[in-house]
């Protein structure tokens, strides 16, 4: 707005009048003549600015800077977006660096949970491997004789049924063998029965040098033993019996300490489809023929007869495998 003077004479007409007074015998007082009224600026540069198009004026750039809390009121003002902009970056990073350690510490588990699964996977193939051990042991229990190491009696008999089947239908044969140990009780009880099991584990480790992998051994109990060979007839299996009884005499001979009276008494008998292929009459027949053998005065090999199986059962009672 413009700012208007107290009164409107002119300043001359001011002095004049003092100087009319002073002449009237009144003290003159001194007069300063008033300066001439400062009329702002700022409504005229206000008015300036408002019009549209027209090109800033000396004036204006002088208003502006005698007034700058007025060119600072007419500045446009921030955005208030822009004072959120660092916080939101800081709240970015924030949420990064918890993404980054919950991702760290989540590996951390799946790590330990890898190492845990590995550790029992280990435990699992341990006892896995442990249990198959046991199982073959038990296995081997089960069917092999705990002293010799031989096809015990029921694996044996198994064993021999299966083997028959087998070679009936091609109408193989196949030769039994039943032997035991010559004065095997006055060994044992002569000597004892650390040397009676030295005999015993002599005689089967003699047998195990003359027989392939093809043909079964067992220990029916005691002092007895079967032998069964697939393929052969009975005169070639008599021949493999007479070596294990010159063989067992010998080994016994030169044992340390020796093994007196060791020697062995065999019976032979064959199944084929002339004798046929019946298990426990294989058995009755070989069984005959060793009984034969001890009454010949053992250490001997003794070949199954006809009718040699009757004649032993009209007589005492029939063994069975």
């Amino acid at each position: 707005m413009a700012v208007l003077p107290a009164s409107s004479a002119p300043p001359t007409e001011v002095a004049n009048a003092a100087s009319t007074t002073g002449d009237a015998g009144v003290t003159a007082m001194p007069v300063v003549a008033a300066a001439p009224p400062t009329v702002p600026v700022r409504a005229e540069a206000g008015a300036n600015a408002a019009s549209p198009g027209r090109p800033p004026q000396p004036q204006d750039i002088a208003a502006t800077a005698d007034h700058p809390v007025a060119a600072t009121a007419d500045a446009p003002s921030p955005s208030p977006h822009a004072n959120l902009l660092p916080w939101l970056l800081l709240l970015a990073l924030a949420f990064v660096l918890l993404a980054w350690r919950a991702s760290m510490r989540r590996g951390r588990q799946l790590a330990q949970e890898t190492e845990r699964l590995s550790r029992q996977q280990r435990y699992l193939k341990s006892a896995h491997t442990h249990l198959q051990q046991k199982s073959r042991q038990l296995q081997q229990l089960s069917m092999h004789d705990p002293l010799t190491g031989t096809l015990n009696r029921q694996a044996f008999a198994a064993e021999l049924r299966e083997r028959i089947d087998h070679l009936a239908k091609y109408n193989q044969p196949l030769t039994l063998i039943v032997f035991d140990l010559d004065h095997f009780k006055t060994i044992n009880d002569r000597y004892g029965h650390l040397l009676g099991d030295a005999a015993l584990n002599l005689v089967a480790g003699v047998v195990r040098e003359h027989l392939v992998s093809d043909d079964l051994f067992g220990r029916f109990g005691g002092d007895e033993f079967m032998i069964a060979c697939s393929g052969q007839n009975v005169l070639t299996t008599a021949v493999l019996a007479e070596k294990l009884r010159v063989a067992v005499a010998t080994r016994a001979a030169e044992a340390q300490p020796p093994i007196p009276g060791l020697t062995l008494s065999l019976g032979l008998a064959q199944a084929d489809p002339d004798n046929g292929y019946q298990p426990d009459e294989l058995f009755g027949r070989a069984d005959a023929a060793l009984y034969s053998a001890k009454q010949r005065g053992r250490n001997s090999v003794v070949i199954a007869e006809a009718g040699q199986a009757e004649a032993l059962a009209a007589g005492s009672v029939r063994r069975h495998l």
